[in-house]
């Protein structure tokens, strides 16, 4: 009874210890499995982050180590404000800065934490699973228990004590009884013999514990073992102990419907499956995020250089006003002239504003980009576009059927098309072995202890064992039947899906290869115009000093200056980024764990800007 006490003792222990584990252990523990997970699976995905966590460091000033605009720059004019103190944010730093804070990177990143954190739990189906439990009870209950009256009690003695009564009376003990039957007759005339009603309070103490452990197998069968022990003391009355243990263990082994290991284990092989797509995605994702963040970067410098061609252009209107104005005071110039030059310096002023709202808001579109409050003091560096104009255009030598070619090998979400079609057909199989009939092969045994409360001892010299089979020919097969047409159904869709992602793949990769070879042209047309424009610029300027010029020319040029400008700028970004584009849709642009992309050196001819 001692050692039944214990072991109920000592589970209640371990339950308590269980709970008592701190929340930080069981995030640990999560982590440590998800992540080697990631690891196993990242070997199988070309450019997957090699350092993979969820965990964020988002304190601190991010911008604290950033170089700082010690002088505003003049060429931006007088509505951008003060910009001394603020942080130059290099490309690199942006996109650095982005994949620790963007928000919606960070949530692609749980994303796939959480399908491997659903893998550990399918691949725990097929571990042995422990289990354990006890249970005390305490009862307290009451009953009616018929006991002697007073009477039948003193009589009762009296005759236990005949001899007594004879040694201190003398009298003998035959004469003695024969006075307590007369007594006792009278007693029961008088009714003083009838037994009387008690309330009699009964308690005991009870208890049960038990362990076990099950575990399914790969074949579809399912073994379970598990030894229980009860007992039960009472504590009122005489003292009686009572305990006993159990140990039993099962099999069962689905012989058609249900067994297999392709059956038992699809939902498991389409997990661990599910965890390779998810990291697939997510580094293609991770190419498309850093397009995306070089895209913002560049068009924010685009939107600046828009500011500083704008106030070029409007102070060149309003030297061209003081210009025919002094041309006018001097006869040389005509009112009409004049105004049209004033109504040109208004537009220019219009302009430049629209280009300062337009620039200001693509930067704090740009902060949250980064992950950034709107509040933070932060530049794209003008070095950035400065390099961009420097090396000019770099246009891959490729056809657009050798990169269709190339993205179908390469292209990671094409991979998982490809990869769900096979999944299709598998299931199909599935449902196909749920039309079959339910025949499971099942046996148990049971041993219990030996008698006298020997529970810690096993009597298994009386095992009982039995086996047999657990038959069901389902006949009602309308369910399996619309499961089996449906895995038919989706196996066909995803045939055609597979065939629509290839012709969607080639369209893209040929309509981004044309976007790119366009984009080189309007490049090469941007130069031409820049350097036209400039010398009309400059040929207006010379007419106007020598008071030649006409104000609609002078107008013109002017404004043909600023948009060759503006577009040579908008010509080069996007080719930059087109090309990046190009890349990642051919699934060569390669991301570093920071974010940094890596181009292909192969099939690269640099083009020059043309002279201005």
């Amino acid at each position: 009874m001692r050692r039944a006490a214990l072991f109920c003792a000592a589970s209640v222990v371990a339950v308590a210890g269980f709970t008592g584990c701190s929340t930080a252990h069981y995030r640990q523990k999560a982590d440590d499995e998800v992540y080697s997970i990631i690891r196993e699976k990242s070997a199988a995905v070309q450019g997957m982050e090699e350092r993979f966590s969820i965990d964020q460091d988002l304190s601190g000033d991010p911008l604290a180590a950033m170089p700082k605009v010690t002088e505003n720059d003049a060429a931006l004019g007088d509505g951008v404000g003060d910009e001394v103190g603020s942080s130059l944010v290099s490309l690199e730093d942006a996109v650095s800065l982005s994949v620790k804070r963007n928000r919606t990177y960070q949530g692609k990143k749980e994303a796939v934490y959480l399908r491997a954190l659903s893998l550990t739990l399918d691949r725990h189906l097929f571990a042995p699973i422990f289990s354990t439990k006890a249970s005390g009870n305490y009862s307290k209950s009451s009953r009616d228990v018929s006991v002697p009256s007073d009477f039948t009690g003193a009589v009762t003695a009296a005759r236990n004590s005949v001899d007594e009564l004879e040694g201190i009376t003398g009298t003998p003990a035959a004469l003695i009884s024969q006075y307590l039957d007369v007594v006792k007759s009278a007693g029961h005339v008088a009714g003083l013999d009838k037994p009387e009603l008690d309330v009699v309070d009964e308690r005991n103490v009870s208890g049960q514990a038990s362990a076990g452990v099950n575990m399914l197998l790969k074949g579809g069968g399912r073994i379970g073992a598990a030894i229980t022990s009860t007992f039960l003391r009472y504590l009122t009355g005489s003292h009686r102990d009572q305990a006993a243990s159990v140990l039993s263990a099962s099999f069962a082994q689905p012989l058609l419907r249900g067994g297999g290991s392709d059956v038992t284990m699809e939902a498991l092989t389409q997990s661990e499956r599910d965890v390779l797509y998810a990291l697939r995605d997510f580094t293609h994702y991770r190419k498309q995020f850093a397009v995306d963040i070089c895209s913002d970067y560049y068009r924010v410098l685009q939107q600046r250089d828009a500011v500083r061609n704008a106030w070029f252009g409007l102070k060149n209107s309003r030297k061209s006003v003081e210009r025919e104005q002094a041309f006018a005071r001097e006869g040389m110039s005509t009112q009409a002239a004049l105004g049209r030059l004033k109504q040109f310096a208004l537009d220019n002023e219009n302009r430049y504003n629209s280009a300062v709202h337009n620039y200001k808001n693509s930067l704090d579109q740009f902060k949250i980009s980064l992950g950034l409050s709107t509040d933070a003091r932060m530049l794209p560096n003008d070095k950035d576009l400065a390099s961009l104009r420097e090396k000019g255009i770099i246009h891959p030598e490729i056809s657009a059927e050798d990169a269709v070619q190339v993205a179908m090998a390469s292209r990671l979400d094409y991979q998982n098309q490809l990869a769900e079609t096979d999944d299709a057909g598998r299931k199909v199989k599935v449902a196909e072995n749920g039309l079959k009939p339910k025949i499971d092969l099942v046996a148990e045994a049971r041993v219990k202890s030996l008698d006298k409360n020997q529970f810690q001892q096993l009597d298994f010299r009386r095992m009982t064992a039995d086996a047999g089979l657990d038959v069901d020919p389902v006949l009602d097969r309308k369910s399996v039947r619309n499961a089996y047409r449906s895995t038919l159904i989706a196996y066909e869709a995803a045939l055609r899906q597979r065939s629509l992602a290839e012709d969607q793949l080639k369209l893209q990769l040929r309509d981004s290869w044309r976007s790119l070879d366009q984009a080189r042209l309007s490049y090469d047309v941007a130069v031409e115009s820049v350097r036209l424009s400039q010398r009309r610029v400059e040929e207006q300027n010379l007419l106007a000093e020598l008071g030649q010029a006409t104000a609609q020319d002078q107008v013109d040029a002017q404004n043909d200056l600023i948009t060759s400008q503006n577009n040579l700028t908008a010509a080069l970004v996007g080719h930059t980024i087109a090309r990046l584009g190009f890349w990642r849709d051919m699934g060569l642009l390669y991301i570093t764990d920071d974010g940094r992309w890596k181009e292909p050196e192969n099939g690269n001819k640099p083009t020059a800007p043309a002279a201005g």
